[in-house]
């Protein structure tokens, strides 16, 4: 793995005349608020995702989220990652038999049956697997005490300084900067007593009994756990990322779902979802209302039947859903429109990662002009900080911005809103963020930061109702070659 440097941007080159940067020195005191909203989801019932973009949103301080007293930093293990940059496990080098099976079965027809049995044995071999590697992680702490050694588990660091480009993937992942957490202190301790409480609990009610729980669910659930119950939901919520990083396993494998089912999708395309109450097949757009087709959250028991789909819009706000909806862009262009409700959950960003790798429909991102929605591309396309181990799983590296560009606010003259002390602090940090190092993105955030504008998705209304489906998008469209 590498750190690269010169990642070329799909969407266009810089230009030759250096536009000067803002003059702003406090940008590291907004680091946290910014790394929060990177993988920010709807799983707490909030109906908006609007308070991310205001002072308020964060009340982290420190710029190592998942750091603390109890944590020493480390040089890493020579064999902590493979060679895909995948982080190892700690006692049992393998790969999940859903994941594995994409290797396996790159060349069968994913319409066969001899796939969809395959899928099918895989499901029940993921339960056992996820079984042993949690078992085998409790394993290793009886070993630890056996040894008289004191218990403690190693992670990557999950920061921006820790992101390291991937050549094979080009995807964004954890690097080479490796965290112990160890029972030496009392905090450290009483984490991992929480982290033995919570995989006993995933193994004896969730995979023996094939039930499920919302992490708000686990949260409260622990009330009865005696030393090892949770005060906010915020400490169960990191423990289960904390657990997918240390097994290699995702949380849907802990049969963990978030509160909120993912977005919605609307366009050409024939699927079978699998439920608890058997299978149905649906057309994303004769089978629905306009709302669309919600996404569950896990988007494994979802096989792609037809499709007509020449791409995929993924887009930041609802407004701009349903005017592309009323228009009736996806018909004219056989566009799959994903409403991603803001920050996009898991659920997805993995739905648009498998629709562009198993069908090889383009990728585009259509958000607002501001720089917590250029993080939202980010996640789609790069993978997100907090969720960086999962970006080969999740992330769409194909996948084009197709607006609001800085460059879009001057050239059409859009409306536009004063650029906030936290707006400015987080365009600065996108300069120094690996994933925002292309001259594309670097030209196009100095020149936000000249202009000291930012603009929504809605600011095209006034060039007419029409003039987003009719004009800019098929113009920024064929401008990135996908029409």
């Amino acid at each position: 793995m590498v750190r690269k440097n010169n990642k070329k941007s799909e969407n266009q080159e810089p230009s030759e005349e250096n536009i000067a940067e803002a003059n702003f020195s406090d940008s590291e005191d907004y680091e946290a608020e910014f790394e929060a909203f990177d993988d920010y989801e709807e799983e707490d019932g909030l109906s908006s995702y609007q308070p991310a973009k205001s002072a308020e949103y964060s009340e982290d301080d420190t710029s190592d989220e998942f750091g603390g007293e109890d944590e020493k930093f480390l040089e890493a293990e020579s064999d902590l990652f493979d060679g895909s940059g995948r982080l190892k496990s700690k006692f049992e080098e393998d790969m999940p038999p859903l994941r594995r099976m994409d290797a396996e079965t790159a060349n069968i027809d994913r319409n066969s049956a001899e796939y969809k049995k395959r899928v099918a044995d895989k499901k029940l071999e993921n339960d056992a697997w996820t079984k042993n590697k949690l078992v085998g992680l409790a394993g290793i702490f009886y070993e630890q005490f056996e040894n008289g050694h004191v218990p403690h588990v190693l992670m990557p660091s999950r920061t921006k300084k820790n992101l390291a480009y991937s050549d094979e993937s080009d995807v964004w992942v954890y690097g080479d900067i490796e965290s112990e957490r160890s029972a030496k202190t009392v905090k450290g301790a009483h984490q991992l007593l929480r982290t033995v409480s919570v995989s006993d609990f995933v193994v004896q009610e969730h995979l023996k009994n094939n039930r499920n729980s919302t992490l708000r669910e686990l949260y409260y659930i622990s009330e009865g756990w005696g030393a090892a119950k949770f005060h906010a939901q915020t400490e169960s919520d990191r423990l289960i990322e904390d657990l997918e990083i240390i097994t290699g396993a995702q949380r849907e494998f802990f049969h963990i779902r978030p509160e909120e089912d993912g977005a919605t999708m609307y366009g050409p395309l024939l699927l079978r979802e699998e439920t608890k109450r058997g299978s149905r097949d649906i057309h994303c757009q004769k089978d629905i209302g306009e709302g669309g087709y919600q996404i569950p959250f896990n988007v494994e028991n979802i096989e792609f039947l037809e499709h007509d789909a020449s791409m995929i819009v993924a887009v930041e706000t609802g407004g701009m859903y349903a005017r592309l909806i009323e228009n009736g862009f996806d018909e004219r262009y056989n566009a799959i429109l994903v409403h991603l409700k803001g920050q996009p959950a898991r659920s997805t960003r993995r739905i648009i990662r498998r629709l562009n790798t198993e069908l090889g429909i383009p990728t585009t991102v259509f958000t607002d002009g501001d720089p917590w929605s250029y993080r939202i591309f980010s996640s789609i396309a790069y993978g997100a900080i907090k969720s960086a181990h999962l970006s080969e799983y999740m992330a769409t590296p194909d996948a084009k911005f197709i607006g609001v560009q800085p460059s879009d606010i001057v050239e059409y003259e859009l409306a536009t809103d004063k650029l906030s002390e936290q707006d400015i602090a987080a365009l600065r940090s996108e300069l120094s963020d690996p994933r925002f190092e292309s001259d594309y993105w670097k030209e196009q955030i100095n020149l936000q930061l000249e202009i000291g504008k930012k603009a929504e998705q809605q600011a095209f209304a006034g060039k007419g109702l029409d003039f987003v489906t009719d004009t800019y998008l098929p113009d920024r469209l064929k401008e990135l070659g996908v029409i």
